[in-house]
Protein backbone atom coordinates (compact mmCIF):
# COMPACT_ATOMS: atom_id res chain seq x y z
CA UNK A 1 0.00 0.00 0.00
CA UNK A 2 2.72 2.54 0.78
CA UNK A 3 4.44 1.74 -2.57
CA UNK A 4 1.15 2.40 -4.19
CA UNK A 5 0.80 5.83 -2.48
CA UNK A 6 4.48 6.72 -3.37
CA UNK A 7 3.53 5.85 -6.69
CA UNK A 8 0.64 8.10 -7.21
CA UNK A 9 2.28 10.99 -5.40
CA UNK A 10 5.53 10.71 -7.89
CA UNK A 11 3.21 10.73 -10.41
CA UNK A 12 1.24 13.66 -9.19
CA UNK A 13 4.61 15.79 -8.98
CA UNK A 14 5.68 15.18 -12.43
CA UNK A 15 2.76 16.36 -13.30
CA UNK A 16 2.64 19.48 -12.03
CA UNK A 17 6.40 19.96 -12.26
CA UNK A 18 6.73 22.03 -15.65
CA UNK A 19 4.79 25.16 -16.80
CA UNK A 20 6.83 26.65 -19.58
CA UNK A 21 5.45 26.67 -22.86
CA UNK A 22 6.00 23.89 -25.33
CA UNK A 23 5.35 24.92 -28.78
CA UNK A 24 2.95 22.35 -31.19
CA UNK A 25 2.31 21.66 -34.59
CA UNK A 26 -0.77 23.08 -36.49
CA UNK A 27 -3.77 20.78 -36.41
CA UNK A 28 -4.80 20.02 -40.20
CA UNK A 29 -6.12 22.10 -42.20
CA UNK A 30 -5.12 25.40 -40.09
CA UNK A 31 -3.53 28.32 -41.86
CA UNK A 32 0.58 28.12 -40.94
CA UNK A 33 1.95 31.66 -39.44
CA UNK A 34 3.42 33.74 -42.08
CA UNK A 35 7.49 34.72 -41.78
CA UNK A 36 9.90 37.19 -43.49
CA UNK A 37 11.16 34.49 -46.21
CA UNK A 38 7.13 33.94 -47.17
CA UNK A 39 5.93 37.14 -47.51
CA UNK A 40 2.82 35.78 -49.88
CA UNK A 41 1.88 33.57 -46.99
CA UNK A 42 -1.48 33.63 -45.54
CA UNK A 43 -2.77 36.41 -42.89
CA UNK A 44 -0.93 36.17 -39.48
CA UNK A 45 -2.48 33.47 -37.22
CA UNK A 46 -1.09 33.40 -33.33
CA UNK A 47 0.73 30.32 -32.85
CA UNK A 48 -0.48 28.02 -30.88
CA UNK A 49 1.55 26.64 -27.85
CA UNK A 50 0.98 24.30 -25.31
CA UNK A 51 2.38 25.11 -21.85
CA UNK A 52 3.46 22.57 -18.55
CA UNK A 53 0.78 23.71 -16.80
CA UNK A 54 -1.76 22.25 -19.01
CA UNK A 55 -0.62 19.59 -19.74
CA UNK A 56 -0.53 19.14 -16.18
CA UNK A 57 -3.95 19.56 -15.65
CA UNK A 58 -5.05 17.50 -18.31
CA UNK A 59 -2.82 14.64 -16.62
CA UNK A 60 -4.70 16.03 -13.02
CA UNK A 61 -8.22 15.67 -14.48
CA UNK A 62 -7.78 12.06 -15.85
CA UNK A 63 -6.51 10.44 -12.84
CA UNK A 64 -8.72 12.17 -10.89
CA UNK A 65 -11.38 10.46 -13.14
CA UNK A 66 -9.78 6.80 -12.63
CA UNK A 67 -9.11 7.47 -9.43
CA UNK A 68 -12.90 8.38 -8.99
CA UNK A 69 -14.09 5.34 -11.30
CA UNK A 70 -12.11 2.97 -9.74
CA UNK A 71 -12.92 3.52 -6.22
CA UNK A 72 -16.48 3.45 -6.85
CA UNK A 73 -15.82 -0.36 -8.12
CA UNK A 74 -13.11 -1.70 -5.81
CA UNK A 75 -12.35 0.44 -3.33
CA UNK A 76 -8.46 1.16 -2.45
CA UNK A 77 -7.56 -1.28 -4.67
CA UNK A 78 -9.73 0.16 -7.80
CA UNK A 79 -8.18 3.46 -7.01
CA UNK A 80 -4.72 2.59 -7.95
CA UNK A 81 -5.97 0.82 -10.89
CA UNK A 82 -8.15 3.46 -12.45
CA UNK A 83 -4.87 6.00 -11.89
CA UNK A 84 -2.95 3.80 -14.25
CA UNK A 85 -6.27 3.94 -16.43
CA UNK A 86 -6.11 8.07 -15.79
CA UNK A 87 -2.31 8.16 -16.85
CA UNK A 88 -3.17 5.60 -19.92
CA UNK A 89 -6.30 8.20 -21.16
CA UNK A 90 -4.21 11.08 -20.73
CA UNK A 91 -1.20 9.65 -23.43
CA UNK A 92 -4.03 8.60 -25.48
CA UNK A 93 -6.53 11.44 -25.54
CA UNK A 94 -4.52 14.70 -25.05
CA UNK A 95 -3.14 15.32 -28.62
CA UNK A 96 -6.35 14.70 -30.66
CA UNK A 97 -8.36 17.21 -28.20
CA UNK A 98 -5.61 19.92 -28.64
CA UNK A 99 -5.71 19.25 -32.01
CA UNK A 100 -9.43 19.44 -32.35
CA UNK A 101 -9.81 22.70 -30.40
CA UNK A 102 -7.03 24.41 -32.09
CA UNK A 103 -8.66 23.48 -35.63
CA UNK A 104 -11.80 24.77 -34.50
CA UNK A 105 -10.20 28.56 -32.73
CA UNK A 106 -8.27 28.37 -36.09
CA UNK A 107 -11.50 28.27 -38.32
CA UNK A 108 -13.37 30.70 -36.22
CA UNK A 109 -10.20 33.07 -36.59
CA UNK A 110 -10.24 32.65 -40.79
CA UNK A 111 -14.21 33.61 -40.78
CA UNK A 112 -13.52 36.53 -38.72
CA UNK A 113 -10.25 37.58 -41.11
CA UNK A 114 -12.71 37.40 -44.21
CA UNK A 115 -15.63 39.43 -42.81
CA UNK A 116 -12.89 42.18 -42.30
CA UNK A 117 -12.13 41.86 -45.34
CA UNK A 118 -15.57 42.14 -46.91
CA UNK A 119 -16.01 45.14 -44.90
CA UNK A 120 -12.76 46.94 -46.26
CA UNK A 121 -14.38 46.47 -49.51
CA UNK A 122 -17.61 47.71 -48.75
CA UNK A 123 -15.77 51.08 -47.26
CA UNK A 124 -13.65 50.89 -50.61
CA UNK A 125 -16.15 51.34 -52.69
CA UNK A 126 -18.08 53.60 -50.72
CA UNK A 127 -15.46 56.11 -50.40
CA UNK A 128 -15.15 55.73 -54.11
CA UNK A 129 -18.64 56.41 -54.84
CA UNK A 130 -18.47 59.47 -52.27
CA UNK A 131 -15.68 60.78 -54.68
CA UNK A 132 -17.88 60.60 -57.71
CA UNK A 133 -20.67 62.36 -56.48
CA UNK A 134 -18.35 65.13 -54.66
CA UNK A 135 -17.08 65.69 -58.37
CA UNK A 136 -20.26 65.57 -60.15
CA UNK A 137 -21.38 68.18 -57.76
CA UNK A 138 -19.10 70.34 -58.60
CA UNK A 139 -18.58 70.05 -62.70
CA UNK A 140 -22.40 72.12 -62.42
CA UNK A 141 -25.72 72.26 -61.00
CA UNK A 142 -27.49 69.94 -63.77
CA UNK A 143 -24.27 67.22 -64.10
CA UNK A 144 -25.53 64.08 -63.26
CA UNK A 145 -23.06 60.75 -62.68
CA UNK A 146 -22.24 58.32 -65.42
CA UNK A 147 -23.09 55.20 -65.24
CA UNK A 148 -19.53 52.87 -64.42
CA UNK A 149 -18.92 51.19 -67.68
CA UNK A 150 -20.36 47.15 -67.53
CA UNK A 151 -16.75 45.86 -67.89
CA UNK A 152 -16.07 47.60 -64.34
CA UNK A 153 -19.58 46.28 -62.32
CA UNK A 154 -18.62 42.64 -63.49
CA UNK A 155 -15.07 42.85 -62.13
CA UNK A 156 -16.04 44.50 -59.16
CA UNK A 157 -16.12 41.83 -56.26
CA UNK A 158 -19.43 40.93 -54.28
CA UNK A 159 -18.73 42.08 -51.06
CA UNK A 160 -20.62 40.31 -47.98
CA UNK A 161 -22.90 43.34 -46.69
CA UNK A 162 -22.09 44.91 -43.16
CA UNK A 163 -24.72 44.76 -41.00
CA UNK A 164 -22.93 48.08 -39.13
CA UNK A 165 -22.18 50.14 -42.38
CA UNK A 166 -25.06 52.68 -43.82
CA UNK A 167 -25.96 51.37 -46.66
CA UNK A 168 -24.98 52.55 -50.17
CA UNK A 169 -27.23 55.22 -52.27
CA UNK A 170 -29.00 53.96 -55.32
CA UNK A 171 -27.22 55.44 -58.20
CA UNK A 172 -30.71 56.07 -60.17
CA UNK A 173 -31.55 57.89 -57.10
CA UNK A 174 -27.92 60.18 -57.49
CA UNK A 175 -28.26 60.22 -61.36
CA UNK A 176 -31.94 61.97 -60.91
CA UNK A 177 -31.06 64.52 -58.38
CA UNK A 178 -29.55 67.11 -60.71
CA UNK A 179 -32.71 66.33 -62.72
CA UNK A 180 -35.29 69.22 -62.93
CA UNK A 181 -38.56 67.31 -61.47
CA UNK A 182 -41.15 66.54 -63.76
CA UNK A 183 -44.29 68.84 -63.65
CA UNK A 184 -47.02 67.53 -61.04
CA UNK A 185 -50.22 66.04 -62.30
CA UNK A 186 -52.86 68.83 -63.18
CA UNK A 187 -55.27 68.57 -59.81
CA UNK A 188 -58.71 66.71 -60.39
CA UNK A 189 -61.59 69.48 -61.28
CA UNK A 190 -63.92 68.46 -58.46
CA UNK A 191 -64.49 70.65 -55.62
CA UNK A 192 -65.86 69.60 -52.21
CA UNK A 193 -67.19 73.20 -51.50
CA UNK A 194 -68.82 75.63 -54.55
CA UNK A 195 -69.09 79.31 -53.25
CA UNK A 196 -71.00 81.45 -55.11
CA UNK A 197 -72.30 85.09 -55.56
CA UNK A 198 -75.69 85.10 -56.55
CA UNK A 199 -76.50 88.59 -56.64
CA UNK A 200 -73.23 89.81 -58.15
CA UNK A 201 -72.07 92.61 -55.29
CA UNK A 202 -68.75 90.70 -54.77
CA UNK A 203 -70.05 88.92 -51.59
CA UNK A 204 -69.93 85.20 -51.36
CA UNK A 205 -74.11 84.39 -50.48
CA UNK A 206 -74.14 81.05 -51.06
CA UNK A 207 -71.87 77.47 -50.48
CA UNK A 208 -72.63 74.25 -51.75
CA UNK A 209 -70.80 70.81 -50.18
CA UNK A 210 -70.44 67.76 -51.95
CA UNK A 211 -70.34 63.74 -51.26
CA UNK A 212 -67.09 63.10 -51.35
CA UNK A 213 -67.70 59.99 -52.35
CA UNK A 214 -70.06 60.73 -54.93
CA UNK A 215 -68.88 63.75 -56.88
CA UNK A 216 -71.57 66.23 -58.27
CA UNK A 217 -74.48 65.23 -55.36
CA UNK A 218 -75.08 67.88 -53.08
CA UNK A 219 -75.08 67.16 -48.88
CA UNK A 220 -75.34 70.84 -47.65
CA UNK A 221 -76.40 74.33 -48.65
CA UNK A 222 -75.13 77.13 -46.47
CA UNK A 223 -76.75 80.61 -48.18
CA UNK A 224 -76.75 84.52 -46.55
CA UNK A 225 -80.44 85.59 -47.93
CA UNK A 226 -79.43 89.12 -46.54
CA UNK A 227 -76.85 89.74 -48.66
CA UNK A 228 -74.23 90.47 -45.58
CA UNK A 229 -72.60 87.21 -46.21
CA UNK A 230 -73.66 85.96 -42.65
CA UNK A 231 -74.96 82.79 -43.30
CA UNK A 232 -78.84 82.19 -41.75
CA UNK A 233 -80.27 79.33 -43.63
CA UNK A 234 -78.55 75.54 -43.81
CA UNK A 235 -80.13 73.03 -45.75
CA UNK A 236 -79.30 69.39 -45.61
CA UNK A 237 -79.88 66.30 -48.72
CA UNK A 238 -79.77 63.41 -48.30
CA UNK A 239 -79.35 61.19 -51.93
CA UNK A 240 -79.52 64.43 -53.18
CA UNK A 241 -83.04 65.00 -51.94
CA UNK A 242 -84.04 68.08 -49.18
CA UNK A 243 -84.51 66.32 -45.70
CA UNK A 244 -84.09 69.56 -43.50
CA UNK A 245 -84.00 73.69 -43.80
CA UNK A 246 -82.99 75.37 -40.36
CA UNK A 247 -83.45 78.81 -40.53
CA UNK A 248 -82.56 82.22 -38.48
CA UNK A 249 -84.90 84.57 -38.50
CA UNK A 250 -83.96 86.76 -35.85
CA UNK A 251 -80.46 87.22 -37.35
CA UNK A 252 -79.01 85.97 -33.68
CA UNK A 253 -76.33 83.40 -35.36
CA UNK A 254 -78.53 80.38 -35.07
CA UNK A 255 -82.01 78.45 -36.06
CA UNK A 256 -84.83 79.26 -35.01
CA UNK A 257 -86.99 77.69 -37.43
CA UNK A 258 -86.96 73.95 -38.52
CA UNK A 259 -88.62 72.74 -41.63
CA UNK A 260 -88.49 69.10 -42.36
CA UNK A 261 -89.11 67.04 -45.55
CA UNK A 262 -90.64 63.85 -47.00
CA UNK A 263 -89.59 63.60 -50.48
CA UNK A 264 -90.22 66.37 -52.06
CA UNK A 265 -93.19 67.56 -49.43
CA UNK A 266 -93.27 69.59 -46.20
CA UNK A 267 -93.86 66.90 -43.14
CA UNK A 268 -93.05 68.98 -40.25
CA UNK A 269 -92.22 72.26 -39.16
CA UNK A 270 -91.23 73.66 -35.43
CA UNK A 271 -90.39 77.15 -34.46
CA UNK A 272 -88.86 78.60 -31.28
CA UNK A 273 -90.49 81.83 -31.06
CA UNK A 274 -88.96 83.21 -28.04
CA UNK A 275 -85.10 82.34 -29.09
CA UNK A 276 -84.59 80.39 -25.67
CA UNK A 277 -83.55 77.56 -27.84
CA UNK A 278 -86.88 75.39 -26.86
CA UNK A 279 -89.92 74.53 -29.68
CA UNK A 280 -92.97 76.65 -28.91
CA UNK A 281 -95.08 75.82 -32.03
CA UNK A 282 -95.00 73.13 -34.17
CA UNK A 283 -97.41 72.20 -37.10
CA UNK A 284 -97.41 68.91 -38.72
CA UNK A 285 -98.23 68.29 -42.71
CA UNK A 286 -100.40 65.71 -43.99
CA UNK A 287 -99.75 65.33 -48.69
CA UNK A 288 -97.97 68.98 -48.19
CA UNK A 289 -100.75 70.21 -46.25
CA UNK A 290 -101.58 71.80 -42.77
CA UNK A 291 -103.15 69.10 -40.79
CA UNK A 292 -102.61 69.94 -36.96
CA UNK A 293 -100.98 72.41 -34.87
CA UNK A 294 -99.23 72.49 -31.56
CA UNK A 295 -98.87 75.72 -29.74
CA UNK A 296 -97.08 76.55 -25.80
CA UNK A 297 -99.42 79.21 -24.84
CA UNK A 298 -98.68 79.44 -21.23
CA UNK A 299 -94.72 78.92 -21.96
CA UNK A 300 -94.48 75.97 -19.23
CA UNK A 301 -92.60 74.02 -22.01
CA UNK A 302 -95.15 71.50 -23.44
CA UNK A 303 -98.38 72.40 -26.06
CA UNK A 304 -101.43 73.34 -24.20
CA UNK A 305 -103.49 74.41 -27.75
CA UNK A 306 -103.88 72.12 -30.46
CA UNK A 307 -105.66 73.04 -34.08
CA UNK A 308 -106.99 70.73 -36.47
CA UNK A 309 -107.59 71.39 -39.99
CA UNK A 310 -109.41 70.04 -42.93
CA UNK A 311 -106.81 68.30 -45.27
CA UNK A 312 -109.58 67.62 -47.68
CA UNK A 313 -109.92 71.16 -48.77
CA UNK A 314 -107.64 73.22 -50.43
CA UNK A 315 -106.17 76.51 -47.53
CA UNK A 316 -106.22 75.90 -44.08
CA UNK A 317 -109.38 75.37 -42.67
CA UNK A 318 -110.02 74.68 -38.90
CA UNK A 319 -112.33 72.10 -37.84
CA UNK A 320 -111.59 71.59 -34.28
CA UNK A 321 -109.60 73.48 -31.25
CA UNK A 322 -108.51 71.80 -28.04
CA UNK A 323 -107.24 73.76 -24.66
CA UNK A 324 -105.47 72.74 -22.03
CA UNK A 325 -106.38 75.43 -19.19
CA UNK A 326 -104.56 74.77 -16.27
CA UNK A 327 -101.36 73.29 -18.13
CA UNK A 328 -101.83 69.87 -16.46
CA UNK A 329 -101.93 67.74 -20.23
CA UNK A 330 -105.48 67.11 -20.63
CA UNK A 331 -107.81 69.19 -21.97
CA UNK A 332 -110.11 70.97 -20.51
CA UNK A 333 -112.20 73.27 -23.85
CA UNK A 334 -113.27 71.66 -26.88
CA UNK A 335 -114.43 74.02 -30.06
CA UNK A 336 -115.68 72.86 -33.23
CA UNK A 337 -116.15 74.68 -36.69
CA UNK A 338 -118.16 74.09 -39.94
CA UNK A 339 -116.41 75.86 -42.74
CA UNK A 340 -114.76 77.42 -40.73
CA UNK A 341 -116.89 79.40 -38.19
CA UNK A 342 -117.81 78.59 -34.65
CA UNK A 343 -120.56 75.83 -34.36
CA UNK A 344 -119.81 74.65 -30.90
CA UNK A 345 -117.80 74.58 -27.31
CA UNK A 346 -117.68 72.03 -24.85
CA UNK A 347 -116.60 72.33 -21.31
CA UNK A 348 -114.84 70.09 -18.75
CA UNK A 349 -115.40 70.73 -14.75
CA UNK A 350 -112.41 71.82 -14.27
CA UNK A 351 -112.59 74.01 -17.14
CA UNK A 352 -115.53 75.42 -16.34
CA UNK A 353 -114.30 76.17 -13.26
CA UNK A 354 -111.74 77.96 -14.29
CA UNK A 355 -113.64 79.97 -16.86
CA UNK A 356 -115.76 81.12 -14.08
CA UNK A 357 -113.01 82.17 -11.82
CA UNK A 358 -111.38 84.02 -14.81
CA UNK A 359 -114.95 85.50 -16.01
CA UNK A 360 -113.99 85.01 -20.12
CA UNK A 361 -113.89 82.77 -22.54
CA UNK A 362 -110.68 82.38 -24.51
CA UNK A 363 -110.15 83.75 -27.72
CA UNK A 364 -109.70 80.77 -30.42
CA UNK A 365 -107.61 80.94 -33.07
CA UNK A 366 -109.92 79.94 -35.86
CA UNK A 367 -111.81 83.60 -34.22
CA UNK A 368 -108.17 85.39 -34.93
CA UNK A 369 -107.87 85.23 -38.27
Amino acid sequence: MMKRSGFALMVLLLAQAGCDPVPVQYPPGSIPYPNANNPSAAPAQPQFQISGCQRGQHVWGSIMEGVAMGSSIAGPYGAGAGLLIGLIKHAVTFESECAQLYAKIGSEQQKDQQLEAAIEQELERQRALETQISGSSASGPLATTSPAPAATQSQAPQSKPNPQSKPAPDRAVLASLGKPSAPAPPASPFKNVDVRDTNGDGVPDLWIYYDPQKPGEIIRQEEATKGDGRVDTWSYFKDGKLTRRDVDTKQQGRPDTFYYYDGDKLAREEHDETGQGRITSRAIYEGGRLAKVEKNINGQGRPDLWVYYDTTKEGETVIKEERDLNGDGLVDLWTYYENGRLARRDVSAVGLELLSKSEQIPVSTAELR
